[in-house]
């Protein structure tokens, strides 16, 4: 009899252990699927009440694509692809979360059964080309950006994407006249203004900075604009104007770390050790994790005599990053 109580005991044990886990599973599943967001609920609830609506599959797949639950919202837009395969934007989120998912060759082979289907979206035209473009497939982009002039000579993008594959092809003039007819067909479009500043940086500075200039005048809320101009002046010695143009970034975008990191480094160059170091103290407090920021601020200490300061700062580096020759040639040097 005792022995046979123990049993019981045992597998009375072993019910509620395993009762628990299945709990903790579900519980971990349902975190990891968005059923603790109210709007995953919502359109969940959608979907039992009307199984055949696409556009419901569609939506929680939108939702589950922001929470980086790739292989449910592959799930969910395959579904709606099947209930619905009329739709170019289930196709286009769905080449998305390949991409994301680091399956390349999936997201690929979506664009082109987007193409197929709609040949005549030059929204899909564009999202092919670009991702065979980022694949290196310069030929295959070439020729799908010349599918989108034969439907439209005058389509700004098209020509921008010729100076994408030009540049990426080391083909700089055919890429400069590329990305001038896509300003001379859209103003509007920035990154063409700054990427023109940034091929004409090497020859012609006066023209260069008029670029970024129109950047800036288009977008004046975009710190990427005012980074290329900065980055510009910085490269050109114009240390004050660059570093004013940082400050201008840090007021609009108080998180952007590079600014802290250029400045600094530009303080660094000016002997302002304690501007210096205040910039690099800001990259971290703003970027915790970024060991160049803790890097420089240890140089800025050690050339401020602060060896403790400076050593503790370079050995933390090194737990960030042990590879980092230039803190352990730091810390020797100390």
């Amino acid at each position: 009899m005792i022995a046979k109580k123990n049993i019981f005991n045992v597998l009375a044990q072993l019910c509620v252990l395993i009762t628990l886990l299945f709990s903790c599973n579900n519980a971990k599943e349902n975190n990891q699927s968005g059923n603790q967001n109210p709007l995953y609920e919502s359109i969940s609830n959608s979907i039992k009440e009307d199984p055949n609506n696409a556009d419901h599959y569609f939506k929680r797949a939108n939702l589950l694509y922001e929470q980086t639950s790739y292989d449910m919202a592959i799930s969910d837009l395959t579904k709606a692809i099947s209930l619905d395969s009329s739709i170019v934007d289930y196709y286009h989120l769905l080449s998305d979360v390949y991409l994301d998912y680091f399956k390349s060759g999936e997201a690929l082979d979506v664009m082109e059964k987007a193409v197929e289907k709609f040949p005549k979206s030059i929204k899909s035209l564009l999202k092919l080309s670009e991702l065979q473009l980022t694949l290196k497939q310069y030929d295959a982009s070439f020729f799908t950006v010349q599918k989108i002039l034969n439907q439209d000579k005058q389509n700004a993008e098209a020509f921008f994407m010729l100076g994408m594959i030009y540049r990426a092809q080391g083909d700089k003039e055919r890429a400069i006249n590329s990305f001038q007819s896509a300003v001379e067909l859209d103003p509007e479009i920035v990154d063409a203004w700054i990427i023109l500043g940034d091929l004409f940086a090497e020859k012609d500075f006066k023209i260069a900075e008029k670029y970024y200039d129109n950047a800036i005048r288009i977008n004046p809320e975009n710190v990427q604009t005012y980074h290329a101009k900065a980055f510009y002046l910085q490269n050109n010695n114009r240390i004050d104007e660059a570093i004013a143009l940082y400050k201008i970034i840090i007021s609009k975008d108080p998180n952007y770390s590079d600014a802290f990191l250029n400045s600094g480094i530009l303080y660094l160059e000016k002997d302002s050790l304690d501007r210096a170091f205040e910039s690099f103290n800001q990259m971290v407090s703003v970027e915790p994790e970024n060991y160049l920021g803790y890097y420089y601020r240890g140089v800025s200490r050690m050339f401020n005599n602060d060896k403790i300061g400076a050593k503790s700062d370079l050995e933390y580096v090194l737990k960030l990053n042990p590879s980092f020759e230039k803190a352990q040639q730091a810390l020797e040097n100390l």
